[in-house]
C-alpha cells in the first residue's frame, strides 16, 4: 500500500471524529456557554450548510490548482478552525469556528479521494479509495468514543485542541508527501449541477434529505435521551458512542455486499424498515428495569448504528442504475442533499427536544424515516428491483 494513502485517511479520520464527537459535547457546550441544548444543535445547522454549499463552490473555484495544494490547504483551514473553536471564549464564536472548520472538512473530503484514485496504481483505485474511506469509519468506531472520553475526563476544549494538532500535522507531512503534478477538476459549477436533470435523480436526492433527517434528529440529541430518557451516567456517553461507531463500521461494509446480492433498492427498503423499528425501540427500552436498560440500549444503538449507515452504500449505486453517465457528479451533489438533511435535523430536533423533551425525538426521527422509506418505495427506480446495481461508475 502507498504509504501516501495513510496521510490522506488520517485527514479524514480527524474530520469524521469531529463530526462525530459534537454529539457527545453539546450539553457541555450549552451549560459552558449558557444556552440550551436545543440551541446548541445551531453548531451542527451552521456546520451543514457551509459543508453542503460551499463545498461544491469552492471544489469549482479552486478546480484548477493541482490537488496537494488543495488537500493540504483544506486540512491545513480545518485544523486551524478546530484550534479556534477550542479557544473561542463564548457560543457566537463556537458557532463562526465550527462553521468555518466545516468548510476545510468539505473542500478535503471532496478532492481527497480523487487524489487517492490519482496516487493508485492500475487497477488498485477501488482499495485506494476505501483505504481514505477506512479514516473516517475508524473514526466513528474508535475515535469519537476516545475524542469523548477525553472530553469527559478534561474538557470539550482539549479534544478539540488536540484533533486541530492532529490536522495541522497531517497537513504538514502531505504537502511533503505527496506529488505536485495530480491535476486538479476543471468542470464548472453548472456541469456539476447539471447533472439534476438526470430522470430520476431528484428523486433519490430527496430520499437522502428526508433519510438523513430522520437520523439525525435522534443522532445530534442522542446525548439527552441517554442521560435524562434513559437515566444511563454521563460518564458511560463514550461507551454509547462506540456502540454506535461499531456497528456503522458493520453497517457499512454488509450493505454494500448486501446491494450486490438483493440490489440496492430492495437493501435500502430493508435498511429503512429496520432504521424505524430500531427509533420505536427506544421509548420501550424506557421502562426497563435499569441493568437491562442499559445493556438493551446499547444493543439498540449497535443496530441503529448499523442500519443507519447501511442507507448509503446502496444509495451510490441507486444513482449508478439511474444515471450511469453522471455517478460520480451525482455522488458530490448528493453531498448537499445529505447536509440540508442533517442541517434541518438539528433545527427540527432542537424544538423537539426543547417544547417535547427527549421522549418524543425517537419516534419523530421515526416518523420522517418514514417518509424516506415511502420516497424509495416509489422512487425510479423500484421498477429494477434486484437489478437495481446494474451500472458502472
Amino acid at each position: 500500500m502507498d504509504s501516501r494513502l495513510v496521510w490522506l485517511a488520517l485527514g479524514a479520520f480527524a474530520g469524521s471524529v469531529e463530526s462525530s464527537v459534537i454529539v457527545g459535547f453539546l450539553p457541555d457546550i450549552a451549560a459552558e456557554t449558557g444556552v440550551r441544548v436545543g440551541e446548541a444543535g445551531l453548531l451542527v445547522l451552521g456546520y451543514s450548510l457551509a459543508y453542503g454549499f460551499a463545498t461544491p463552490v469552492l471544489s469549482t473555484l479552486f478546480g484548477r490548482h493541482h490537488r496537494r495544494r488543495i488537500v493540504v490547504g483544506a486540512e491545513a483551514l480545518f485544523g486551524l478552525a478546530a484550534i479556534l473553536v477550542a479557544l473561542s471564549p463564548g457560543f457566537p464564536m463556537i458557532f463562526a469556528a465550527r462553521t468555518l472548520l466545516a468548510v476545510g472538512a468539505g473542500l478535503f473530503t471532496a478532492t481527497a479521494q480523487a487524489t487517492a484514485v490519482a496516487l493508485a496504481k492500475p487497477g488498485e483505485a477501488g482499495r485506494a479509495v476505501s483505504t481514505v474511506v477506512t479514516g473516517g469509519s475508524l473514526a466513528v468506531a474508535i475515535g469519537a468514543p476516545l475524542g469523548a472520553l477525553l472530553g469527559h475526563l478534561t474538557s470539550w476544549r482539549v479534544t478539540y485542541f488536540v484533533l486541530g494538532v492532529l490536522a495541522l500535522s497531517a497537513a504538514a507531512t502531505m504537502w511533503r508527501r505527496l506529488p505536485r503534478t495530480i491535476e486538479g477538476d476543471t468542470r464548472t459549477l453548472r456541469e456539476r449541477i447539471s447533472v439534476l436533470r438526470e430522470p430520476g435523480v431528484g428523486s433519490i436526492l430527496l430520499s437522502s434529505v428526508f433519510a438523513v433527517m430522520g437520523i439525525f434528529i435522534f443522532l445530534i440529541y442522542s446525548v439527552p435521551v441517554t442521560t435524562r430518557q434513559m437515566g444511563i451516567d454521563a460518564s458511560l456517553v463514550p461507551l454509547a458512542l462506540f456502540a454506535f461507531g461499531s456497528g456503522a463500521v458493520l453497517g457499512n461494509h454488509g450493505a454494500g455486499r448486501m446491494a450486490d446480492r438483493i440490489g440496492p433498492w430492495r437493501t435500502q427498503l430493508r435498511v429503512l424498515v429496520a432504521t424505524i423499528i430500531s427509533l420505536l425501540a427506544v421509548p420501550i427500552i424506557a421502562y426497563l428495569p435499569m441493568p437491562v436498560r442499559l445493556v438493551a440500549f446499547l444493543l439498540d444503538l449497535f443496530v441503529f448504528g448499523v442500519v443507519t449507515w447501511g442507507f448509503f452504500p446502496p444509495q451510490l449505486l441507486r444513482f449508478v442504475a439511474v444515471a450511469p453517465g453522471s455517478a460520480i457528479l451525482v455522488a458530490a451533489v448528493n453531498l448537499t442533499a445529505v447536509n440540508i438533511g442533517g442541517g434541518t435535523a438539528a433545527v427540527i430536533g432542537g424544538q423537539v427536544l426543547e417544547h417535547l423533551g427527549p421522549e418524543a425525538l425517537a419516534p419523530v426521527a421515526a416518523a420522517v424515516t418514514t417518509l424516506a422509506l415511502l420516497v424509495v418505495r416509489f422512487g425510479p427506480d423500484s421498477r429494477l428491483g434486484a437489478r437495481g446495481s446494474a451500472g458502472s461508475l
